[in-house]
């Protein structure tokens, strides 16, 4: 029986990318972007003549994605303006107190979300405001760290001109005096 070609585009380049058998997610070889493969394109893994054990045997990747598309509606929860419902579903999740939830909730509802309609499944992409702080203290320590190294360059240029000019005055002064 022939195999149906499985083509899905990519969310971020729009490049087409044929799935690998039996996997979740993948790479696009386009961007670089990571694709999550919807459950209607996949295939089962081939079956090989010899097994070959990988660490991740024993993982089931798909439940795995299932658990992301979770954390996704707690972040929609969050982000609509529904804490208490996504306080629940946090708690239900990761089976952590009241406060720690709602804590993160409230992380959660300030985060950004993206959504990216391929072939009619949505592909979400969040990130966290700690980018964002991550980024000014990047900046910041590079403008800190510029400064530092002009400040050591102006202390290595004056300790060269106090130490050349007398020796170039030394110099100039005894061709002058040698003069006729």
């Amino acid at each position: 029986m022939p195999e149906t070609m499985r083509l899905l585009k990519c969310p971020a380049c729009g490049g087409p990318l044929e799935p690998p058998r039996g996997e979740a997610t993948m790479k696009c070889t386009y961007c670089g972007n990571a694709v999550v493969i919807p459950e209607s394109l996949r295939a089962a893994p081939e079956t090989a003549a010899s097994p070959q054990v990988s660490i991740f045997s024993g993982v089931d990747m798909n439940a795995m994605v299932g658990y992301g598309a979770q954390w996704s509606e707690v972040v929609q929860l969050a982000q609509s303006g529904r804490q208490a419902e996504a306080v629940q579903k946090y708690m239900a999740l990761t089976g952590n107190t009241e406060s720690s939830a709602r804590y993160m909730v409230d992380n959660l509802s300030g985060t950004q979300l993206y959504d990216t309609l391929t072939g009619g499944q949505a592909v979400q992409q969040i990130y966290a405001p700690y980018m964002n702080m991550a980024a000014e203290t990047v900046k910041a320590t590079t403008r800190w760290s510029l400064w530092l190294g002009c400040g050591i360059t102006a202390v290595t240029l004056c300790i060269i001109l106090v130490t050349v000019v007398p020796a170039l005055i030394g110099v100039f002064a005894s061709i002058w005096a040698s003069l006729p």
